[in-house]
């Protein structure tokens, strides 16, 4: 007998623009890693962590062990997101929404993970109509993942972007640039074989994106295990927020007021038109 589960609305996902969060990719069965990622969480309530779970390239076959593993995950205050693969735009939305229905009925996920995500134009309608679909259902919060930078036309096509799976750290002027433009909770980073914990990256990481994850683990799959520093990872998340200071700690005043005096004025003026943030 197969028993249908409903998603819990009491763990909504909130990413907002103020604190990071943490989105691991929890792909490996449920047991003692899962329970890790609990503890983890009991230590750091104040932190968002969201897991995205992977029965098997997307649901697989009904599990009973995923139906207690995500509970047990919602009841400790970690919202689930359920992966599917899109092959960037390829694949036959009603198949994906056959995934999203599955999700729903059987593990009662609280939202979706758009894995292979399209990055050039052409396939916003496509995922839009896939994340509406998945919250006209109740799973309030979708992911796309491109792993790569994207076109800026698909921010609001779901709620936030992959904009970086590759191993070792990016750039923090890499997640500057356009995306600035635009409120931080719409990105997300996963760099992996990542030996150490850099805590200056973390900190002005978290300036620019909603949802970050670091693991030292590498490839073939280094989402099967969870990252040896994941403790002081969330830790050190959780103690960095952003209030609206200048992005730049690094700058003393006197080198922020060379490089407002470097401005022309039509470059001013220009800087001085306030963004509309899209939805």
């Amino acid at each position: 007998m197969i028993f249908f589960a409903t998603a819990h609305a009491s763990h909504e996902i909130h990413v907002d623009d103020e604190k990071t969060g943490i989105i691991v990719p929890l792909y490996r069965h449920p047991g003692s890693t899962w329970d890790d990622l609990i503890q983890v969480k009991h230590e750091h309530p104040s932190v968002q962590i969201i897991a995205i779970i992977n029965p098997a390239n997307g649901p697989g076959s009904w599990n009973p062990s995923y139906v207690l593993g995500i509970k047990k995950l919602q009841s400790a205050g970690i919202p689930s997101l359920g992966y599917v693969y899109t092959s960037y735009g390829a694949r036959n939305s009603s198949e994906i929404i056959a995934d999203i229905d599955t999700y729903k009925n059987w593990y009662g996920t609280n939202g979706i993970f758009f894995d292979e995500m399209e990055h050039f134009p052409g396939k916003e309608d496509y995922y839009s109509h896939l994340s509406n679909y998945a919250k006209s259902v109740g799973l309030n919060y979708t992911v796309g993942n491109p792993g790569k930078d994207v076109s800026p036309s698909y921010i609001g096509t779901v709620d936030n972007i992959v904009i970086y799976e590759h191993s070792g750290l990016p750039t923090v002027e890499s997640l500057k640039g356009w995306h600035t433009k635009y409120a931080k909770y719409n990105f997300s980073i996963l760099p992996y074989g990542v030996d150490k914990l850099n805590e200056k990256f973390v900190k002005s990481a978290s300036h620019y994106v909603g949802l970050i994850y670091i693991t030292d683990q590498t490839l073939p799959n280094p989402w099967y295990s969870l990252t040896t520093y994941l403790d002081q990872l969330t830790s050190l998340v959780g103690s960095t927020s952003d209030h609206g200071k200048d992005l730049d700690d690094s700058k003393s005043d006197h080198e922020k007021d060379l490089d407002n005096s470097s401005m022309s004025d039509h470059e001013k003026d220009l800087d001085s038109i306030p963004v509309q943030h899209e939805q």
